[in-house]
């Protein structure tokens, strides 16, 4: 049997899900704004806000679900003074609050109930919800009027139906029941906005884990390193006393060999977070050849002692790319790479430059081939993670390739490696970088 606010809501129809006509032109005004991906809190105001407007309702809440506590928390409001929003935030309501408020309640099309409390039953605590206490005693007039004690729950769901949160109509402007189109716009419109709501959260959530990468780069650069450099400044005043026997001085030596290779861990670690936070900012057109000479000259320098050829294969031209300041870490890397895992007296590294074009996009490949211990093939596809098996000590299975691969990622490049001798995987290996080409700034 229809219940009498079916009857007025529904009209004993059948529910849709199209836009009405009258609210088609506004909706899909306000939709643009309140999809843009932001701070979860600012996207449920925007919200509110739109709900008002459009559907004429002086006073409404969004909660949203908390998934570590599961309970429900009021997180924006729309007409309600300081003090009351205030009082509204502070009140949680469990998954049982809400199956008895839609038990109470008549369900007027999918997702959509009115609750409407008998006169004077109210629930203790909840009074910075009503504006006029004393109207909470009325009897009801009629059924097409809104009682102080009515509101209509907008329910939406999550990717799995699971109940995520809802939109709480307290006070239509007229305070009349809503009409059937009415209705379903806000149906339409809720579902639409659990999607920007959804987003929103996705957004804030990559947020607090950068902010936490933050926090933890932090620590690492500034506390552990200065722990460090205490360390190796002890170190060298035990090595410089003269006072120590050839074997104390040989682990001695080994600890601030140790101790220097933490702080370029550190260095690296801190670049990493940088990279993933600013990677593609001030982007514009870099001179690959420039870059490379110069990382060359950074690798010789770092390795004076080593005897070193870099061969660098290229034309008589500039070659542009789409790139910033980093760029040059992303050769650098290699380079250094290539000189760590080459057991020969002298190290040979040949880079050359060449074209390659896909169906969309054409880019300006570096390879850089060694003649190192090579990288087994069950290596090739983890070795520009963070972290590869201990076990293995593949190269590049530090942070240095994962730095590589964070900033080739961020200028929409590719990078990979393979075999120096095709199917020989024990002499030497070749890292690829395609980077984006571009033309010089006139």
């Amino acid at each position: 049997m229809q219940s009498s606010a079916e009857k007025t809501v529904t009209g004993g129809r059948p529910s849709r899900t199209r836009i009405p006509a009258r609210f088609a032109g506004e909706m899909v005004e306000v939709l643009s704004d309140i999809m843009s991906v932001e701070n979860l809190d600012h996207a449920l105001q925007k919200i509110a806000k739109a709900i008002a407007d459009l559907f004429s309702v002086r006073a409404l809440v969004i909660a949203v679900l908390d998934e570590n506590e599961q309970v429900f928390r009021i997180r924006a409001a729309h007409g309600f003074d300081a003090e009351r929003e205030t009082k509204i935030k502070k009140i949680v309501y469990g998954a049982e609050r809400l199956r008895k408020d839609i038990g109470q309640g008549e369900k007027i099309v999918e997702n959509v109930y009115l609750v409407r409390p008998p006169p004077g039953k109210h629930v203790k605590g909840e009074e910075a919800f009503y504006s006029n206490m004393q109207d909470i005693q009325s009897p009801r007039s009629d059924n097409q009027s809104w009682h102080e004690l009515d509101y209509l729950l907008l329910l939406f769901t999550d990717r799995n139906g699971e109940i995520s949160g809802y939109i709480e109509i307290d006070e239509p402007s007229q305070r009349k029941i809503p009409d059937r189109e009415t209705v379903e716009a806000m149906q339409v419109f809720s579902r639409l906005a659990s999607v920007a709501i959804e987003n929103a959260k996705l957004f804030q959530g990559q947020v607090e884990v950068a902010q936490r990468s933050r926090y933890l780069g932090d620590i690492i650069s500034h506390d552990i390193n200065n722990y460090n450099q205490a360390v190796t400044s002890y170190i060298q005043m035990a090595l410089s006393s003269g006072d120590i026997s050839d074997k104390a001085a040989k682990y001695l030596g080994r600890a601030s060999t140790s101790a220097w290779g933490i702080s370029q861990l550190i260095q690296r670690a801190n670049k990493l977070v940088q990279i993933e936070e600013e990677g593609a900012s001030a982007m514009g057109p870099v001179d690959l050849s420039e870059v490379l000479r110069e990382s060359m000259e950074n690798v010789r320098r770092n390795y004076s002692d080593a005897d070193i050829v870099i061969n660098l294969n290229k034309a008589n031209h500039r070659y542009f790319v789409v790139a910033n300041q980093l760029c040059g870490e992303i050769f650098e890397n290699i380079l250094s790479n290539a000189v760590d895992y080459d057991p020969h007296e002298k190290i040979v590294v040949d880079v050359s430059i060449s074209e390659l074009s896909t169906d969309s996009r054409r880019y300006w490949c570096v390879s850089v081939a060694d003649n190192g211990i090579g990288i087994p093939d069950s290596k090739k596809n983890i070795v520009f993670g963070r972290f590869s098996p201990a076990e293995s000590r593949a190269p590049g299975s530090g942070l240095g390739l994962s730095i590589v691969r964070a900033i080739v990622e961020a200028y929409k490049g590719m990078v990979w490696v393979e075999d120096r001798v095709p199917g020989e995987t024990t002499k030497g290996s070749v890292f690829r970088v395609a980077l984006p080409a571009t033309v010089s700034k006139r």
